[in-house]
C-alpha cells in the first residue's frame, strides 16, 4: 500500500482500523495510488490518464469545501498506510439523500476495511442528520454488493453508469431519526 504523508494528517474520523483523512492539493500521489490503478478502477470507468487522476482530485476537494463531504482517503492507524477512499457525494440535495462510495487499494482488498469504513460513514452521516443513502456497483463487482447489503442496504433498482455504459444495481438505505436527532435504526 501507498505511503502518503497520512503522519502529517489529522483524522477526523477513526474506526478500529481505520483513520479518515481529507484531500488536498497535495495529494496526488494518494490520488494516482487509488483511481491511477487500472485493475482498482476497472469496474468504474478507468482506467484513469493522470489528468482524469487529477480532476477526480480536485473534484474531491471542491466537494469537500461546497457540501462538507467527499470520498474521504482512508489510512491503516498505527502504520499510515492508504487503504483507499470512503465517503459520500451528495445526489439528492432536496430530499437529504447523499451517494455512499469507496474504493481500495488493491492491497487492501478482502479484509473487510469496505465495510469498516463504510460503518463508520453511515455513522457520521446519522450524526449530520442526513435522511437517506444511495449507492451502486458494477454488476460483476460482486465483494462490493455484498458489502452494501450487510450493510443494510437495500436494492431497489438498475440505473445506467455513464462512465461504464452498465446498468448498474442501486441500493437504498433510509436513516431513521426521531425529533431529538438520535439515530433510531437504519433500513
Amino acid at each position: 500500500m501507498s505511503k502518503v504523508a497520512a503522519s502529517e494528517r489529522d483524522y477526523f474520523m477513526q474506526s478500529d482500523r481505520l483513520g479518515f483523512g481529507v484531500w488536498g492539493n497535495d495529494d496526488d500521489a494518494g490520488a494516482i495510488a487509488i483511481w491511477g490503478d487500472a485493475e482498482v478502477t476497472r469496474l468504474t470507468g478507468g482506467p484513469f490518464t493522470s489528468q482524469q487522476v487529477r480532476e477526480r482530485l480536485v473534484a474531491e476537494i471542491v466537494n469537500q469545501r461546497r457540501y462538507g463531504i467527499q470520498y474521504w482517503p482512508i489510512f491503516r492507524l498505527g502504520t499510515d498506510d492508504l487503504v483507499g477512499c470512503c465517503g459520500l457525494r451528495p445526489r439528492d440535495m432536496a430530499s437529504n439523500t447523499f451517494e455512499l462510495g469507496f474504493q481500495l487499494c488493491r492491497k487492501a482488498w478482502g479484509q473487510g476495511y469496505a465495510v469498516e469504513a463504510a460503518k463508520a460513514v453511515i455513522a457520521w452521516a446519522t450524526l449530520k442528520g442526513i435522511a437517506a443513502l444511495i449507492a451502486g456497483h458494477h454488476p460483476e463487482n460482486h465483494a462490493s454488493g455484498h458489502a452494501l447489503r450487510s450493510l443494510g442496504f437495500c436494492y431497489t433498482h438498475n440505473e445506467l453508469y455513464a462512465p461504464t455504459g452498465q446498468m448498474e444495481p442501486c441500493y437504498r438505505l433510509e436513516i431513521a431519526v426521531d425529533r431529538a436527532g438520535e439515530s433510531i435504526s437504519h433500513h
